[in-house]
């Protein structure tokens, strides 16, 4: 009975402090955790806990509220005050200690926290029991908020409150207990147990102090930093040690660039340790899966990855999961950026190249028009609306900036925020503040709002200007996405002469559209934005010098090279907003989602044809053909200037799907467009001409009100041009059709449209 009264007073005391609905953290600050685990039962995975929780009241206070997940506290103790009482509830996992008195703010406190039980796991996250080996992964994706230190010891699970650490655990003789931070012991106890005791010195996030156990085997070695000795340590299952020289062959290597470009080494050693689920970025201690081990470069990337996380993520902390780019964009950057250093710059911008194009491609979509900063919970750890955008996103403002001016700034950010917390806005100002340019822009365009910019060159106009060239060009912005008009828009235009030479110029301005002026050592005969893909823009692309036969694709365009004499240089680009500009037939609709832009300069001969293809069932088309009543054309301009019209090609396929093939694939730009036939029959009329005979077999008079000159275009019934006659100064033409099949056709003059019938 006496055993039963205590439950219920524990019940009813854990109610009436959930009245007090505090939050964990609030009116405290923790500076630091002494954690202590033992008897951990590899069977029934239990463990025995006691955390000792130092901490400053920052208000006048008599309630403090941590957080610990499954596990059962049996006792709160305290120095510094006396404890009246105190309930943790298993369904919000919240631990709330009543003082007997109001503590002042400024005080600092110590409670001793006794638990024990069952640990948590989610499918990733928290407390793993791995056979003979059991460790901690910081956070979990399925859970929201995903801070799963509270799974080991109580807290304040959070990103933003910080504090040093001790780790004390006791583990059976025949195993290590590997933690973050520096190993200051190891004490040997009668019973074949011995205590692992490591200090953490910086004041880290409760995600970041993690353990490993089990029989652990280390390789050691030491990377001689900028400013001291730094221990190399990787532990792994003793089967795996052959295999760890060739995995981790370059991370002094990696280490050393990130010390460059990042600033000195932020923690206590280069730690990796061996783990049935990774990669996890904690302190000194990396979880890495066996996967990465392969006893070679492989799995490289995420050696790099987790290492720049020291950085990005735990010496800079994002300030909330919305946020996590933060973390893990740059990470993922990072992963990429280090191939600089170990294998050269050509490397890391093809690599940097594909990545971007992927990330244009996903942004295509309206379901990911997400805001960067603003991820939803749900999205915090989605590779690529979080990893590889905030990846592209980061080597944009390198590309924006100037790589020497991007790491200046980034170095002054890590600075203003060690062993702290940020969020994109305190990026952003401590960017500008370090480099003295205006990121507002940059960051509205690329990470306030969803979606992506698109940039273009819509004129080039050259004039020889003494032994140089001023390029007059008009820029133009649009946006993917929300509405959004760009200030500050920074691009590199590229341009190219007729031998292939190539000038790279920054150009800047603000809004929709720009007239500017650029001087060259060059006569250009074309210019294009981002020419090597390096920044976020809604185009995809690639560069070819063929000198040989090639086939190679971008957005639904295949083109293919044959017969080449000497060499010919392609650029072909998908851009992914409507192209400007009225067709010249009237009644047809340009696509709204895409055009083509297509270079060619033959240095020699060689045969270049192109193969476009549409699809009703694609974002790209879909919004254009919807019935059999759409007829699909490819139509064609040599550059802005010119109107869209029809060129010769031949049509495969159905309404729904198909192909435009043309065989000599020219410069200029190329869109898909549609017309209704239903809608094309109500739009004739003749009260202005006649067309005669009709039907007819052999030829055909067109004639009109009053004398004009122009031209009349004959289309066949897919809407293929097929001819142009030209009249000058004349009130009627009479011309052949013999030449043709017999067939419906379509005569246009002067905005008006005929049907003929050639029998």
């Amino acid at each position: 009975m006496k055993k039963i009264c205590v439950i219920l007073g524990m019940i009813l005391l854990t109610a009436s402090l959930n009245l007090q609905a505090q939050t964990p953290g609030e009116n405290f600050d923790v500076t630091h955790y002494d954690i202590h685990l033992w008897d951990l039962d590899f069977t029934n995975h239990t463990l025995q806990g006691e955390t000792f929780v130092t901490l400053t009241t920052t208000a006048p206070t008599n309630t403090f509220v941590l957080e610990l997940k499954s596990l059962a506290v049996n006792n709160v103790s305290a120095t510094g005050c006396t404890v009246s009482d105190f309930g943790h509830n298993p369904e919000n996992n919240l631990v709330t200690i009543v003082t007997s008195q109001t503590i002042p703010a400024g005080t600092t406190l110590t409670f001793d926290i006794e638990y024990y039980g069952n640990t948590f796991n989610e499918s990733w996250g928290g407390v793993h029991w791995w056979g003979n080996y059991v460790y901690s992964l910081g956070v979990g994706f399925e859970s929201q908020p995903h801070n799963l230190g509270k799974t080991w010891f109580p807290c304040v699970d959070n990103f933003t409150d910080k504090a040093t650490y001790s780790l004390y655990i006791i583990v059976t003789d025949d195993k290590k207990a590997i933690c973050g931070g520096n190993l200051i012991e190891t004490i040997s106890h009668p019973d074949g147990t011995s205590t692992w005791h490591w200090e953490i010195p910086q004041e880290v996030a409760t995600y970041h102090p993690s353990f490993a156990i089990g029989d652990y085997v280390a390789w050691e070695d030491v990377y001689h930093g900028v400013e001291r000795d730094i221990p190399v340590e990787v532990y792994v299952k003793p089967a795996q040690i052959n295999s760890v020289p060739g995995t981790f062959v370059h991370v002094k290597d990696i280490a050393a660039f990130y010390e460059e470009s990042f600033g000195p080494y932020p923690f206590n050693r280069i730690g990796y340790v061996c783990t049935g689920l990774g990669c996890m970025e904690h302190i000194d201690n990396i979880a890495i899966t066996p996967g990465v081990i392969t006893g070679n470069t492989s799995q490289e990337e995420y050696v790099a990855h987790e290492l720049s996380h020291m950085y990005f993520g735990n010496k800079t902390t994002c300030s909330t999961a919305e946020d996590m780019w933060l973390n893990e964009g740059f990470a993922q950057f990072c992963g990429l950026f280090y191939r600089s250093a170990i294998y050269g710059e050509n490397d890391f911008q093809e690599a940097m190249s594909s990545k971007v194009s992927n990330i244009v491609n996903w942004c295509k979509s309206e379901a990911h028009w997400i805001p960067l900063n603003n991820m939803p919970q749900n999205m915090t750890y989605d590779s690529q609306a979080v990893y590889n955008r905030g990846a592209v996103i980061v080597n944009t403002l390198m590309n924006y900036l100037g790589r020497e001016t991007f790491l200046e700034g980034i170095r002054h950010y890590l600075t203003n925020y060690s062993y702290a917390a940020a969020s994109s806005e305190q990026l952003r100002d401590a960017l500008t503040e370090a480099t003295g340019v205006d990121l507002n822009g940059f960051f509205d365009t690329y990470v306030f709002i969803g979606g992506m910019p698109h940039y273009d060159v819509h004129l080039l106009n050259v004039t020889p200007n003494g032994s140089q060239y001023d390029a007059q060009i008009k820029m133009s912005y649009q946006h993917v996405g929300p509405s959004h008009i760009g200030q500050n828009n920074r691009v590199e235009v590229t341009f190219i002469n007729n031998e292939g030479q190539l000038q790279t110029s920054m150009v800047n301005w603000d809004g929709l559209e720009s007239e500017q002026t650029v001087t060259l050592d060059i006569a250009p005969i074309a210019a294009f934005v981002d020419y090597h893909n390096q920044s976020l823009d809604a185009k995809t692309e690639q560069n070819k010098m063929a000198t040989g036969n090639v086939t190679f694709s971008v957005d639904n365009l295949e083109t293919k090279v044959l017969n080449v004499t000497d060499s010919v240089m392609l650029r072909v680009e998908g851009h992914f907003v409507a192209p400007d500009n009225d067709p010249e037939i009237p009644g047809l609709t340009l696509s709204t989602r895409h055009y083509w832009n297509v270079f060619r300069l033959d240095l020699g001969e060689a045969d270049v044809s192109g193969k476009f293809t549409y699809s009703s069932s694609t974002s790209m088309d879909g919004d254009l053909i919807h019935t059999q009543n759409d007829s699909a054309v490819l139509l064609y301009r040599a550059n802005v200037n010119d109107t869209w019209h029809t060129i010769p090609y031949t049509q495969a396929g159905t309404w729904k799907i198909g192909t435009f093939t043309v065989d000599d694939l020219q410069n200029g730009q190329y869109t898909i467009g549609v017309i209704d036939k239903s809608t094309l029959a109500l739009r004739e009329f003749y009260a202005d001409q006649q067309l005669f005979p009709n039907p007819t077999n052999d030829q055909v008079t067109l004639q009109w009100k009053g004398s004009n000159s122009g031209e009349i275009k004959v289309f066949n019934q897919n809407l293929q041009w097929v001819k142009t006659i030209h009249y000058t100064n004349t009130d009627r033409i009479t011309f052949p059709v013999d030449d043709l099949a017999s067939g419906l056709y379509f005569i246009e003059c002067n905005a008006v449209i005929h049907k003929l019938i050639l029998k």
